[in-house]
C-alpha cells in the first residue's frame, strides 16, 4: 500500500473540521447532546484510523529508511502516540451523556483540552515528521489481504 503525505494532511484537515464542530457545539447552552455524541464518535473513528495508518505504514517506513534523523523522530512520535490515544479513550469514557448534561462547562473545558492536544500533534507532525516522507508514492511493504 502506498503512503502519500497529502493523504495524511487531508486526514488532519478532516480531523480539524470535526474537532472545530465539536468545540462549537460544546460551547452552546443547552448542549446539543445528540450532535455531540455523533461528533465525538466520528472524531474517535477518524483519529484511531489515522493513528493506525501512521503506526502500520508511516513509522515502519521512516524507521527502516536511510535517514537516521527521520528514524529517531519517528520513534519519538510513535512513543507519544499512546498518550494521544489514551487521552482520547479517557475523554470518550469519562464523558457520557448524563455527565455532559450535568457538567457542561467541565465538558467544554475537557473538549478544549483534547482539541489543543490534537492541534499540537497535527502541527508537529506536519512541520517536523511529514517532511521526511518522500514526495513520490512510497511502498511501505505492507499489503492488504
Amino acid at each position: 500500500m502506498a503512503l502519500k503525505r497529502e493523504t495524511l494532511v487531508e486526514e488532519h484537515a478532516e480531523l480539524g473540521t470535526v474537532i472545530g464542530d465539536l468545540l462549537r457545539r460544546a460551547a452552546l447552552r443547552p448542549l446539543p447532546i445528540a450532535d455531540l455524541a455523533q461528533l465525538r464518535w466520528r472524531l474517535s473513528r477518524l483519529l484511531l484510523a489515522h493513528l493506525a495508518k501512521e503506526d502500520r505504514l508511516l513509522h515502519p517506513m521512516l524507521q527502516r529508511g536511510a535517514d537516521p534523523v527521520a528514524a529517531a523522530l519517528s520513534r519519538r512520535f510513535e512513543g507519544e502516540m499512546g498518550g494521544l490515544s489514551d487521552g482520547l479513550k479517557a475523554y470518550m469514557q469519562d464523558w457520557d451523556a448524563p455527565r455532559i448534561e450535568a457538567q457542561p462547562d467541565a465538558f467544554e473545558t475537557a473538549t478544549r483540552g483534547l482539541a489543543a492536544a490534537l492541534a499540537d500533534r497535527i502541527h508537529r507532525e506536519e512541520t517536523q515528521l511529514y517532511r521526511h516522507i518522500p514526495t513520490a508514492k512510497v511502498d511501505a511493504g505492507v499489503r492488504q489481504a
